[in-house]
């Protein structure tokens, strides 16, 4: 009776095995068909031959220039071949040579070329002069024996039919000498240390962005961040407002401080007063920052002065952008070889002027989000609940309502599945077409928020968690051709393009590594900063970031590495680097200079991995 049982299990076990190799069976052989391997194809012997002729070539880069003493010896060729195939013989100063046959109707046909009264083992090249082309077209390589002889079959790249008869060139190289290296060499270099550049630019903004994503993306921190339904919803309708508030402001100041440095000297001097003014107002009076309950007119009178110290910040930042970009531009032209300085100055502050109305609008967002939702909640907390479920409801109402606006137009911007062409394009015109819509939507969310608790925390870390998650696995689906597609069409072909492209697949990637270094951390730490009453910032300082470090590290280096392999790939299709004129060289069937930037690609991340192993045993 208990041998049953078992031989049962025995049984089924066996059958389950037989069934799993027998899918595993069918889905190889479906996967083979679908693939098309041939394995009769790498043994036919032209397949064989254009290999061994392409390691051939591969194995001799273009690395240095020479200076050669040739001796070319012309033959005729016919294409296509005449009813009766014949050969070409040549005689010239001892030497013979003899094509036959003499002529070529496909690619398929091969031609023997044999030749005698040679140099003792010299070497050369047999090319074809296409009719009608300005390039020559190698098509075999040779050696003569010690008695001067050789022999070699080869076929034609390329058949142009012509009535007269063409030209196959014997060049044999008598003498050699290296003078330098090869102009593939000089070009080879300068475009492998624009490609390490790029890789660089791009892993320093990856990590720059990726790391803060990183912390919104771990679930060990984010999934115990929660906040009443009403906090949240006053945070977004404060986010909204403060965020086009903030847009508004940055930019009238953005244009008038390009008013104001028009003329260098008012535009420094403005400069120096409304920085002398930002000190009074923040350290005259009682302190802006503090967390002693204070009474409602200093409260108010230290939000003022800290939202113009904030305005004068900024207005700083926007005459600097401006300033620095004039005087950048200003020694690129002066500074001669190193002007180079003066043109990263410029682009700096460039990027400080062009990117600060959109740092005061998230700014002011955030500010205004965490006022808001911190209001909010210290008020649902003193009230009882019914009030406190009014108070909810009457928030998720106006929240969901702003949230569906501001979604279909965002949608409707990006004209996402045709939405462009029913909708209207002006914001007035859109939202008196959503309104209805959008207020139907808050009523209707409204109420079912009357249900739930007024004063449970709603789970606002779990969703922050799996949209910041789906957006790395969205980023990280896309190929980064894809993307330097996408930017060359933007910003034009050359190495920006490609810096963009893999800036955002090193978000993609080291975001996903760096929060699952974050998940991984002790936990003891963690909770030991946590009950000394330290904040979330605080936690993620104090208690993640020292057991990360060592680890970020190592796949920042990881990720340069990847950047400079990918670099090639992004050149092809305009991205700059190396990778373009790889491009170009593959096209023209130059394999010799391609042949030279595979070798400076492997050396450079065989000199790379070197570099990042010996700065991570130093550091971690």
């Amino acid at each position: 009776m208990v041998e049953k049982p078992d031989k049962r299990s025995r049984n089924r076990s066996v059958w389950q095995t037989v069934l799993i190799v027998a899918v595993a069976v069918v889905l190889y052989a479906y996967a083979t068909q679908a693939t098309d391997i041939n394995l009769e194809e790498p043994l036919e012997p032209r397949r064989q031959e254009n290999l061994v002729g392409l390691l051939r070539t591969l194995a001799h880069p273009d690395l240095f220039a020479t200076e050669e003493v040739p001796r070319t010896t012309n033959v005729s060729l016919r294409m296509p071949c005449p009813e009766a195939p014949q050969a070409s013989q040549v005689t010239a100063e001892g030497r013979q040579l003899l094509l036959s046959p003499n002529c070529a109707s496909t690619t398929q046909d091969r031609l023997t070329l044999t030749g005698q009264g040679f140099q003792s083992n010299v070497r050369g090249v047999v090319q074809w002069y296409p009719p009608g082309s300005s390039t020559v077209r190698r098509v075999a390589e040779f050696r003569a024996d010690a008695q001067g002889n050789f022999s070699v079959r080869f076929t034609l790249p390329d058949i142009r039919e012509t009535e007269e008869s063409q030209r196959l060139a014997v060049v044999e190289i008598l003498e050699r000498r290296i003078t330098g290296f090869s102009e593939t060499s000089k070009t080879t270099f300068d475009r492998i240390i624009e490609t390490i550049l790029m890789a660089l630019m791009a892993s320093t903004i990856g990590t720059i962005l990726a790391v803060p994503i990183s912390f919104l993306a771990a679930r060990n921190l984010m999934t115990t961040v929660g906040t009443p339904l009403a906090a949240l919803m006053a945070a977004i309708l404060a986010a909204v407002a403060g965020g086009w508030v903030g847009w508004q402001l940055a930019a009238g100041l953005v244009g008038l401080a390009g008013q104001l440095t028009d003329q260098a000297m008012l535009g420094l001097g403005t400069l120096v007063v409304a920085a002398a003014v930002t000190w009074p107002v923040l350290r005259l009076g009682p302190p802006v920052l503090t967390n002693d309950p204070q009474p409602a007119g200093r409260r108010l009178l230290s939000t003022l002065r800290l939202g113009l110290a904030g305005l004068l910040f900024f207005f700083v930042l926007a005459l600097l952008g401006h300033l620095g970009a004039g005087a950048g531009r200003w020694l690129e032209g002066n500074l001669g070889i190193l002007g180079f300085v003066g043109n990263f100055i410029a682009v700096l502050f460039d990027m400080l002027r062009i990117s600060l109305p959109l740092l005061v609008s998230l700014t002011a967002a955030l500010v205004a989000a965490s006022f808001s939702s911190n209001a909010v909640q210290e008020t649902l907390f003193r009230l009882k609940a019914a009030p406190a479920r009014l108070l909810t409801a009457l928030l998720t109402a106006a929240g969901t309502a702003v949230f569906i606006v501001v979604l279909v137009y965002a949608l409707n911007w990006l004209c996402f599945f045709g939405l462009c062409r029913r909708l209207p394009q002006e914001f007035s015109g859109l939202l008196a077409v959503i309104a209805l819509p959008a207020a139907a939507g808050g009523l209707l969310v409204a109420l079912l928020s009357l249900r739930a608790t007024p004063k449970q925390p709603f789970p606002i870390g779990t969703i922050i968690y799996t949209l910041t998650r789906g957006l790395l696995n969205a980023l990280r689906s896309i190929e980064p051709v894809m993307m330097g597609f996408v930017f060359v069409a933007w910003v034009g072909i050359g190495p920006f393009a490609g810096i963009l492209a893999l800036t955002l697949n090193s978000v993609a990637d080291l975001g996903k590594l760096f929060s699952e270094q974050v998940e991984n951390i002790a936990e003891g730490p963690l909770e030991a900063v946590t009950a000394t009453g330290a904040n979330r910032l605080q936690t993620i300082v104090f208690a993640v970031i020292p057991q990360v470090v060592p680890h970020y590290l190592a796949f920042i280096f990881y990720r340069w590495d990847i950047n400079v392999r990918l670099s090639t790939i992004i050149g092809l299709v305009g991205g700059g680097g190396i990778g373009l004129i790889i491009n170009r060289s593959v096209n023209l069937t130059l394999y010799q200079e391609v042949s030279v930037m595979i070798m400076a690609i492997a050396v450079v991340v065989v000199t790379l991995d070197y570099v990042s192993s010996r700065i991570r045993r130093r550091v971690i």
